[in-house]
Protein backbone atom coordinates (compact mmCIF):
# COMPACT_ATOMS: atom_id res chain seq x y z
CA UNK A 1 0.00 0.00 0.00
CA UNK A 2 1.28 3.41 -0.72
CA UNK A 3 2.60 5.82 1.74
CA UNK A 4 -0.23 8.32 1.75
CA UNK A 5 -2.76 5.84 1.43
CA UNK A 6 -1.52 4.27 4.41
CA UNK A 7 -1.49 7.39 6.69
CA UNK A 8 -4.86 8.19 5.41
CA UNK A 9 -5.98 5.34 6.44
CA UNK A 10 -4.62 5.75 9.95
CA UNK A 11 -6.76 9.13 9.95
CA UNK A 12 -10.00 7.55 8.80
CA UNK A 13 -9.46 5.05 11.65
CA UNK A 14 -8.71 7.54 14.23
CA UNK A 15 -11.39 10.48 13.67
CA UNK A 16 -13.52 7.26 13.72
CA UNK A 17 -12.23 6.60 16.99
CA UNK A 18 -12.90 10.18 18.34
CA UNK A 19 -16.10 10.56 17.17
CA UNK A 20 -17.19 7.27 18.71
CA UNK A 21 -16.06 8.53 21.76
CA UNK A 22 -17.92 11.55 21.58
CA UNK A 23 -21.23 10.38 19.82
CA UNK A 24 -21.42 6.58 20.24
CA UNK A 25 -24.19 6.53 17.57
CA UNK A 26 -21.98 7.93 14.90
CA UNK A 27 -19.35 5.03 14.84
CA UNK A 28 -20.86 2.51 12.38
CA UNK A 29 -20.02 -0.87 14.64
CA UNK A 30 -22.56 0.10 17.34
CA UNK A 31 -25.66 -2.13 16.47
CA UNK A 32 -29.19 -1.07 17.85
CA UNK A 33 -28.77 -3.77 20.17
CA UNK A 34 -25.86 -1.82 22.20
CA UNK A 35 -27.06 0.93 21.85
CA UNK A 36 -30.84 0.16 23.05
CA UNK A 37 -28.56 -1.42 25.71
CA UNK A 38 -26.51 1.61 26.34
CA UNK A 39 -29.48 4.48 26.59
CA UNK A 40 -33.03 2.13 27.68
CA UNK A 41 -30.98 -0.99 29.34
CA UNK A 42 -30.98 -1.37 33.16
CA UNK A 43 -29.12 1.06 34.30
CA UNK A 44 -26.15 0.65 37.14
CA UNK A 45 -28.67 3.11 39.33
CA UNK A 46 -32.32 2.01 39.11
CA UNK A 47 -34.12 5.29 37.56
CA UNK A 48 -37.53 5.50 39.29
CA UNK A 49 -40.50 5.98 36.54
CA UNK A 50 -43.32 8.05 37.74
CA UNK A 51 -46.75 8.16 36.23
CA UNK A 52 -47.81 11.46 35.52
CA UNK A 53 -51.29 13.13 36.02
CA UNK A 54 -53.56 12.96 33.67
CA UNK A 55 -53.58 16.68 32.70
CA UNK A 56 -51.37 19.68 32.93
CA UNK A 57 -47.74 20.53 33.03
CA UNK A 58 -45.17 17.39 33.70
CA UNK A 59 -43.12 18.15 36.60
CA UNK A 60 -40.16 15.95 35.88
CA UNK A 61 -37.58 15.75 38.70
CA UNK A 62 -33.51 14.82 37.60
CA UNK A 63 -32.92 11.46 37.47
CA UNK A 64 -36.43 10.34 36.99
CA UNK A 65 -38.43 8.95 34.06
CA UNK A 66 -42.15 9.83 33.28
CA UNK A 67 -44.62 7.63 31.95
CA UNK A 68 -47.98 10.36 30.28
CA UNK A 69 -50.55 10.25 27.37
CA UNK A 70 -51.61 12.32 24.98
CA UNK A 71 -55.31 11.54 24.73
CA UNK A 72 -58.41 13.45 23.20
CA UNK A 73 -58.75 15.59 26.61
CA UNK A 74 -54.99 17.07 26.37
CA UNK A 75 -54.76 20.73 25.29
CA UNK A 76 -54.12 21.81 21.51
CA UNK A 77 -52.04 24.25 19.93
CA UNK A 78 -50.99 25.87 16.15
CA UNK A 79 -47.43 25.03 15.79
CA UNK A 80 -45.03 25.06 13.27
CA UNK A 81 -45.83 22.27 11.82
CA UNK A 82 -49.17 21.73 12.01
CA UNK A 83 -51.97 21.82 14.80
CA UNK A 84 -51.72 18.98 17.34
CA UNK A 85 -52.26 17.48 21.09
CA UNK A 86 -49.55 17.99 22.99
CA UNK A 87 -48.41 17.95 27.18
CA UNK A 88 -45.77 20.35 28.67
CA UNK A 89 -42.82 18.59 30.68
CA UNK A 90 -40.88 21.36 33.00
CA UNK A 91 -37.94 21.02 34.23
CA UNK A 92 -36.37 22.62 37.90
CA UNK A 93 -33.88 24.10 36.04
CA UNK A 94 -32.89 25.09 32.92
CA UNK A 95 -30.00 22.82 31.13
CA UNK A 96 -27.43 24.50 29.07
CA UNK A 97 -26.72 21.20 27.57
CA UNK A 98 -29.64 18.03 27.84
CA UNK A 99 -30.60 14.43 26.04
CA UNK A 100 -33.63 13.54 25.76
CA UNK A 101 -34.89 9.60 25.85
CA UNK A 102 -38.36 9.10 24.48
CA UNK A 103 -40.02 6.20 24.02
CA UNK A 104 -43.21 5.41 22.20
CA UNK A 105 -45.78 2.98 23.59
CA UNK A 106 -47.79 1.03 20.96
CA UNK A 107 -51.97 1.80 21.85
CA UNK A 108 -54.36 -0.55 19.98
CA UNK A 109 -55.70 0.61 16.88
CA UNK A 110 -59.04 2.02 17.51
CA UNK A 111 -60.59 2.35 14.17
CA UNK A 112 -59.20 -1.22 13.36
CA UNK A 113 -56.67 -4.06 13.81
CA UNK A 114 -53.12 -3.79 15.03
CA UNK A 115 -51.54 -1.00 17.18
CA UNK A 116 -50.34 2.84 16.18
CA UNK A 117 -48.13 4.99 17.51
CA UNK A 118 -47.17 8.62 18.43
CA UNK A 119 -45.13 10.51 15.77
CA UNK A 120 -42.61 13.06 18.40
CA UNK A 121 -42.10 16.38 17.84
CA UNK A 122 -40.49 18.63 20.64
CA UNK A 123 -41.13 22.17 21.43
CA UNK A 124 -38.61 23.75 23.14
CA UNK A 125 -41.03 26.81 24.76
CA UNK A 126 -39.04 30.44 25.48
CA UNK A 127 -41.72 32.89 26.85
CA UNK A 128 -44.88 32.74 25.32
CA UNK A 129 -42.89 31.32 22.32
CA UNK A 130 -41.68 27.99 20.76
CA UNK A 131 -38.62 27.20 19.10
CA UNK A 132 -38.72 24.96 15.68
CA UNK A 133 -39.45 21.98 16.50
CA UNK A 134 -36.97 18.46 16.62
CA UNK A 135 -38.45 15.63 14.86
CA UNK A 136 -37.09 12.10 17.75
CA UNK A 137 -35.81 10.19 15.45
CA UNK A 138 -34.66 7.68 14.13
CA UNK A 139 -37.10 5.86 15.73
CA UNK A 140 -35.87 2.15 16.68
CA UNK A 141 -38.71 -0.64 16.99
CA UNK A 142 -38.08 -2.40 20.10
CA UNK A 143 -40.10 -6.13 20.45
CA UNK A 144 -39.76 -8.12 23.34
CA UNK A 145 -42.07 -10.82 24.89
CA UNK A 146 -44.61 -10.38 27.34
CA UNK A 147 -44.36 -6.59 26.69
CA UNK A 148 -46.20 -4.14 24.52
CA UNK A 149 -44.22 -2.97 21.27
CA UNK A 150 -42.74 0.36 21.54
CA UNK A 151 -40.33 3.34 19.25
CA UNK A 152 -37.17 4.00 21.01
CA UNK A 153 -35.91 7.57 20.04
CA UNK A 154 -33.07 9.95 21.36
CA UNK A 155 -32.29 13.94 20.63
CA UNK A 156 -30.08 16.56 22.27
CA UNK A 157 -31.07 19.80 23.08
CA UNK A 158 -29.49 22.86 24.28
CA UNK A 159 -31.17 25.64 26.82
CA UNK A 160 -34.21 23.70 27.64
CA UNK A 161 -36.42 23.75 30.71
CA UNK A 162 -39.73 23.56 29.38
CA UNK A 163 -40.59 21.11 26.33
CA UNK A 164 -44.34 20.83 24.69
CA UNK A 165 -44.26 17.33 23.04
CA UNK A 166 -46.40 17.14 19.95
CA UNK A 167 -46.63 15.53 16.75
CA UNK A 168 -47.78 16.88 13.34
CA UNK A 169 -51.17 16.04 11.63
CA UNK A 170 -48.43 15.98 8.44
CA UNK A 171 -48.30 11.99 9.82
CA UNK A 172 -51.61 10.99 9.91
CA UNK A 173 -52.42 8.48 7.17
CA UNK A 174 -48.83 7.71 7.31
CA UNK A 175 -47.15 4.72 9.17
CA UNK A 176 -43.88 4.24 10.83
CA UNK A 177 -41.98 1.01 8.58
CA UNK A 178 -39.93 -0.92 10.71
CA UNK A 179 -36.29 -2.02 9.03
CA UNK A 180 -37.30 -6.17 8.76
CA UNK A 181 -35.59 -7.48 12.15
CA UNK A 182 -33.41 -10.51 12.25
CA UNK A 183 -35.30 -14.05 13.86
CA UNK A 184 -34.64 -13.97 17.27
CA UNK A 185 -33.75 -16.73 20.15
CA UNK A 186 -33.09 -15.47 23.73
CA UNK A 187 -34.23 -16.71 27.43
CA UNK A 188 -35.88 -14.43 29.73
CA UNK A 189 -35.18 -13.37 32.66
CA UNK A 190 -37.46 -15.67 34.26
CA UNK A 191 -36.16 -18.82 32.42
CA UNK A 192 -38.26 -18.93 29.56
CA UNK A 193 -36.91 -19.55 25.86
CA UNK A 194 -38.74 -18.07 22.86
CA UNK A 195 -38.14 -17.44 19.31
CA UNK A 196 -39.70 -15.32 16.81
CA UNK A 197 -39.31 -14.86 13.27
CA UNK A 198 -38.11 -12.51 11.48
CA UNK A 199 -40.08 -9.65 11.28
CA UNK A 200 -41.05 -6.54 9.73
CA UNK A 201 -43.54 -3.68 11.06
CA UNK A 202 -45.97 -1.12 9.73
CA UNK A 203 -47.68 1.04 12.23
CA UNK A 204 -49.97 3.66 11.79
CA UNK A 205 -49.28 6.82 13.05
CA UNK A 206 -52.09 8.49 15.10
CA UNK A 207 -52.86 11.81 16.75
CA UNK A 208 -53.09 10.49 20.31
CA UNK A 209 -50.60 8.46 22.21
CA UNK A 210 -48.07 7.08 25.13
CA UNK A 211 -44.55 7.87 25.95
CA UNK A 212 -42.27 7.72 28.39
CA UNK A 213 -39.65 10.58 28.81
CA UNK A 214 -36.29 10.87 30.54
CA UNK A 215 -34.12 13.64 30.57
CA UNK A 216 -30.42 13.76 31.57
CA UNK A 217 -28.03 16.62 31.55
CA UNK A 218 -24.97 16.47 30.08
CA UNK A 219 -21.72 18.68 29.28
CA UNK A 220 -21.40 19.02 26.05
CA UNK A 221 -23.54 20.07 22.71
CA UNK A 222 -24.66 17.09 20.98
CA UNK A 223 -23.61 14.52 23.84
CA UNK A 224 -25.65 11.33 25.68
CA UNK A 225 -27.29 10.33 22.39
Amino acid sequence: MPRYRLLLAILVLAACAQAHAANPLSFVTETFGHWKDRLFGRPARPVPEMKAPPSGPIALPPGTRVRFGIDDDAPQNNFSKGRSRYRVIELPEELEHAAVRVQVIARKNPAGHGNVVFKPLLYVIEGDDFRAPVEVKPLHLDIRPFRKSRLLGCVTLDKVRRIAVATTPNALGKSYESEVRDAVKAPTQGGFYYTTDAVKTKLPFAATGDLVLEVTREAKAGEGC
